[in-house]
């Protein structure tokens, strides 16, 4: 047996063919089953050209996932695949429908396989979603496999259930009787019928677990003998090398796939090239990639590897130091600091971490990252703060709570350190003390006068300097179109915000000018806000002109909604909707998350405000909120944005329970322009569910804590839904002049409004009645089955379907449809 054979399997080929018939098939089997041996072989014989990724064995391997995932669709189409790379893996229901999107538009061509092999490594929820929703959605000619020991964490029981989903299992995999005859005779022509028979009996199938019994026959161990499989493997296979290819196979095993020249450096063996290609020629358990130039270790052999690895621990430390090095050498900065920490080579880390260049977010999320920074001893952390301070900043921005000492006390014990020391370069300390006390801002996050507290110190300390933590690139705004609703906290504050926000240039003198153009953007907001608008347009043009100086696309987004909505109570509605427009194309240029985002919350605002709830993106609409960091969602601005979707769709019933939700959301920076509207929203649901004098009530006591600000914009961007209940307070107090000037400006925005065609989104009773059979859970082959037309027909109404109601996805066809009543009108009317 010293070369190996595949046996041909064309029952096996025929069982994998399913995947053309479906978005997704998982073939799950335990190890040794020759599930990848079985796809490749598939895959050979259909002269495919697939996208194929093995997840290893090792933490966000996802993001490698995705970098190469998106390199296959440059390929295909560039401009979409650059899109998905700045995208990223999605986050957040914005993100996810803008990647869906993108995807649905790529003309695959036929039969696109996706093959995603040992799944089960995969530790990424945000994979999963993706996975699915590619299912659910049934791109046309993209077909997902995946190849994975265990499907617990994959909830594809609908999928199933709806058609969209097929199983391949151990059970189809494993040898029959007859393809064990096969295989044996082929392998070992002198085999005798007992031994078949014994074999049959004893492996039911297991095919490495036959190759091992082979290997076994080979050696004079006789089948039938009791024996685990690792004594099996152990008498078989790895005794019989010598002890350089043995102590060369346990060196490796500290890998799964690895290059020649990667085998080569890990394990300081100059015959590495040799010894691997004579293993592939002789041993079914390291086999070749000739694509990706790789070698891979099967699972069977490197179990047993690692059972038996009884490396010392600095042997152990010496090859993941090794496999670390390997990886720095080719700027894999966050792969080396997994395997440098599991090297317990937490120094080098560290000092590499220090230097300012490699200061980025991303290298902090390495394999292990928490348990490091937690366990290693504080005098370490001390020696390489710059490192240190990243790890604390991102943690906060993250939320991350820490178990074993809080992030303020950590901090304290930082700055007593490098205050108390004295053999320490004074530029150097200050230097340290600056970003100490610049990451302390954010464990007063959103208390201004504590955030700005330390300013003109920071300046002091880095005399002049940049910053190396708070860097031009962040997301000043933190994702929210508003920036004063940020840090407006405290009734008869917002006027003491704005005038301390305008004078406001410490962080952005320190960090490089992130943040430029905050100072005109908070004039611009607050004059807009208490109805000051001659002073609204030039301050927001100066906070944009500012802005783009330093490249500071969150201002310039801030700024530009403050046009917009000034365009609407200005009376200049189509302008505005035309500047909403024009700032949707600029964000689609730019691409980024946290953009796109927030340009979505701008859209839901003002089509929510202009009473056109069907034009407010999907996700605001139907409340698809996740709960995310900082920069997600706007600081709970998107609960703000729901609210106003769910008042302007008129559900007053679902508006008061949403209330009661929002006010946890509200509290927990104590967003004062979020109590407010939400007051408004509770005033409007209660006037419509239990008449006008309850309504009014909470409207006047929203106006009573609004007076305390002279806020106008909440209501008057209520206008319609509130102005029968505002002639009701002004009749009875006529001398309110606060009132009536916000009820005089919500007439005038009222008739602004109106002037607007309603556009109304009409369905076809053939599309509403596919979207129905969607609805049941229906595929599209089924659904054209059932209506009696081509599945390209089926495609097209949906497709339709989708520009109608403003969505990028069947998931989000049906809920906005249903939300609307449109499935309703499917019960009146057969299909036809």
């Amino acid at each position: 047996m010293k070369n190996t054979k595949l046996l041909a399997r064309a029952r096996i080929n025929t069982i994998l063919s399913a995947v053309y018939e479906y978005p997704l098939t998982i073939l799950e089997a335990p190890m040794g089953y020759g599930k990848t041996t079985a796809v490749k072989k598939f895959i050979e014989s259909e002269n495919l050209k697939p996208f194929w990724f093995t997840f290893p064995d090792f933490k966000n391997s996802e993001v490698v996932f995705w970098n190469k995932f998106t390199d296959e669709i440059i390929k295909i189409e560039a401009q979409a695949g650059l899109a998905l790379k700045s995208l990223g893996l999605p986050d957040d229901a914005p993100q996810m429908e803008k990647v869906l999107l993108t995807l649905a538009d790529i003309s695959f061509g036929e039969k696109f396989l996706m093959v995603l092999d040992d799944y089960h490594l995969s530790s990424d929820i945000r994979l999963n979603k993706l996975i699915l929703r590619l299912a659910q959605e049934e791109l046309d000619h993209l077909h997902i496999l995946l190849i994975t020991r265990d499907t617990t964490d994959i909830d594809f029981v609908e999928l199933l259930s709806r058609g969209l989903c097929c199983i391949i299992s151990r059970h189809h995999l494993k040898f029959t009787d007859f393809e064990i005859e096969d295989y044996c005779r082929m392998m070992h022509e002198g085999i005798s019928d007992a031994d078949l028979r014994r074999i049959c009996e004893y492996t039911d199938g297991w095919i490495s677990f036959i190759y091992i019994i082979l290997l076994g026959l080979e050696s004079g161990i006789p089948v039938g003998m009791s024996i685990t499989m690792e004594e099996l493997v152990e008498k078989a296979l790895f005794s019989s090398y010598d002890k350089q290819t043995q102590d060369f196979l346990l060196k490796l095993s500290i890998m799964e796939i690895f290059t020649a020249n990667q085998a080569e450096f890990v394990t300081r063996n100059e015959n590495a090239k040799l010894i691997l290609k004579k293993l592939n020629r002789e041993n079914a358990f390291v086999f070749f990639d000739e694509k990706s130039s790789t070698y891979k270790i099967h699972s069977v052999l490197l179990d047993y590897l690692r059972l038996r690895q009884n490396f010392s621990i600095e042997e152990s430390c010496e090859l993941y130091g090794r496999l670390g090095d390997w990886y720095l050498k080719k700027q894999e900065f966050q792969t080396a600091y997994g395997y440098l920490n599991r090297a317990g080579q937490t120094e080098r880390i560290l000092s590499h971490l220090n230097i300012p260049e490699n200061i980025r977010d991303v290298l902090i999320k390495f394999e292990g990252a928490d348990e490091m920074f937690d366990s290693t001893p504080r005098d370490i952390l001390f020696k390489y703060p710059l490192a240190y301070l990243l790890y604390i900043f991102h943690s906060i921005i993250q939320g991350k709570q820490n178990t074993i000492l809080g992030w303020t006390e950590r901090l304290d014990e930082l700055q007593q350190y490098y205050e108390k020391q004295d053999d320490i370069d004074e530029p150097y300390r200050n230097r340290i003390l600056g970003e100490i006390l610049i990451v302390r801002k954010f464990t007063d996050f959103n208390h201004l006068p504590k955030m700005i507290a330390s300013d003109k110190e920071i300046i002091k300390l880095l005399n002049g300097q940049n910053s190396y933590i708070a860097l031009r690139k962040y997301v000043f705004t933190l994702g929210s179109p508003q920036y004063l609703y940020i840090y407006f906290r405290n009734a008869g504050s917002f006027k003491d915000l704005s005038d301390m926000l305008a004078e406001y240039v410490g962080f952005t003198e320190f960090s490089n000018g992130c943040g430029t153009g905050c100072d005109s953007l908070s004039l611009a907001e607050y004059a807009l806000e208490t109805g000051d608008f001659d002073t609204v347009e030039t301050n927001s043009l100066l906070a944009i002109q500012k802005a783009e100086t330093m490249s500071q696309i969150s201002i310039i987004v801030c700024a530009k909604f403050c046009l917009i909505r000034l365009r609407i109570v200005q009376g200049r509605l189509a302008e505005a909707i035309e500047l909403l427009s024009q700032l949707q194309l600029d964000m689609d240029k730019i691409n980024r998350p946290l953009y796109n985002t927030a340009v979505d919350l701008c859209k839901g605002y003002i089509f929510a405000s202009i009473c056109h709830p069907k034009r407010i993106p999907s996700w605001l609409q139907i409340g698809d909120m996740t709960v995310a960091n900082f920069y997600y969602q706007g600081i709970a601005y998107s609960y703000l944005v729901y609210g106003k979707a769910v008042m302007a769709s008129k559900k007053y019933a679902k508006l008061e329970v949403l209330t009661r939700q929002f006010k946890k959301y509200f509290s927990l920076y104590n967003n004062r322009l979020g109590f407010i509207h939400n007051q408004i929203f509770e005033a409007v649901a209660k006037c419509n569910l239990y008449g006008i004098d309850t309504g009014t009530a909470v409207l006047e006591a929203a106006l009573n804590e609004a007076w305390a600000d002279r806020l106008i914009m909440p209501f008057v961007e209520s206008a319609p839904h509130i102005i029968v209940m505002l002639q009701s307070i002004v009749q009875s107090n006529t001398n309110n002049k606060y009132v009536n000037h916000i009820l005089t400006l919500c007439r005038k925005y009222e008739q602004t409004v109106q002037g607007l065609s309603s556009l109304p989104v009409h369905l076809s009773q053939r599309e509403i009645n596919i979207l129905s059979l969607a609805a049941e859970g229906l595929s599209r082959k089924e659904i054209a089955a059932q209506l009696c037309i081509s599945d390209e027909t089926a495609k097209t109404h949906l497709k339709n379907v989708y520009q109608k109601l403003g969505v990028s996805s069947k998931i989000l066809a049906v809920k906005v449809a249903r939300d609307r009543g449109y499935l309703e009108m499917a019960d009146m009317y057969p299909f036809i």
